[in-house]
């Protein structure tokens, strides 16, 4: 399957659903690809999350983001990718945003999403006018969660709904390429897409957005804690990797395996030959 461009997916709402999904290395990615999702989001902490085992999503530097990208492209090379700025990098001045936005581009994305309202805006409007396909995320911001006293469904008054609404007018104004909606009442996500002409990915925002992001994480039953609610595991990696394991260490401990099926031959001479020099030898 091609790869997707930008004005592509704008122009999948209202004739299909759209499907992202995340990864953070090469054989994620290639997953994603052989899959056949639409798009594929990155970023965000994954070195952190993913490679050191920590809860946070603070602590990356743009390398770390730039090293987890080039493995990814090289395993979904057909594949729109877009990603997020480590935090921080979106913090700073528009051209600095911008800068470092054109790295990641130039390291293998295809899009930058940002998370937020307020002078977010100003900085997907700047990298939009550049040239740069920019998503924006409204309703719960991972990064930001300190302000909503944690991960919890925004948009359940009136008010906050009226805001990520008003929000959605203004990035779809400042030319992003889609909104991924997450914790949204489903009900508010509905009223959202049908009134905004561009996609909104929900996640956690029931089903009528114009399409769905999810992270292998949970569909793919990495997790050995907590699952978000919104979310569905596909299958139990961590279940059956634990249990394949144990099977692997079993028959090691009880010399079930490796057997003679898993090894290498040599000639009868050859071994005769190995045999009659190391006899020679001193030990």
């Amino acid at each position: 399957m091609a790869k997707l461009t930008a004005k592509e997916i704008i122009e999948l709402k209202g004739k299909r659903k759209i499907v992202m999904s995340g990864a953070w290395d090469y054989y994620t990615a290639k997953a994603v690809e052989a899959a056949g999702m639409d798009i594929l989001g990155t970023g965000g902490g994954y070195v952190e999350h993913f490679v050191r085992g920590k809860m946070v999503v603070t602590r990356d530097t743009l390398q770390d983001g730039l090293s987890i990208l080039e493995g990814i492209r090289n395993g979904a090379p057909d594949t729109f990718i877009t990603t997020v700025l480590p935090y921080g990098y979106e913090m700073i001045s528009l051209d600095d945003t911008l800068r470092y936005s054109a790295e990641l581009m130039k390291g293998g994305a295809d899009g930058i999403k940002i998370q937020g309202g307020g002078i977010k805006l100003e900085k997907i409007k700047r990298l939009t006018r550049e040239g740069i396909p920019c998503a924006g995320h409204l309703g719960l911001l991972p990064l930001y969660t300190t302000w909503t006293g944690g991960f919890r469904c925004q948009g359940k008054e009136a008010e906050t709904a009226v805001k990520i609404f008003k929000d959605a007018l203004k990035l779809q104004e400042a030319g992003a390429i889609w909104i991924e909606m997450e914790c949204v009442p489903y009900k508010i996500a509905k009223e959202i897409t049908e009134r905004i002409k561009i996609p909104t990915l929900g996640i956690g925002s029931g089903p009528y957005c114009d399409g769905e992001v999810q992270v292998p994480l949970d569909t793919l039953g990495f997790n050995c804690g907590h699952y978000p609610r919104h979310s569905k595991k596909y299958m139990d990696f961590y279940g059956k990797a634990v249990k394949a394991l144990k099977t692997y260490r079993n028959e090691v401990l009880e010399n079930k395996f490796p057997t003679k099926e898993h090894s290498f031959e040599i000639k009868d001479d050859e071994l005769e030959l190995f045999l009659e020099k190391i006899d020679k030898i001193k030990i």
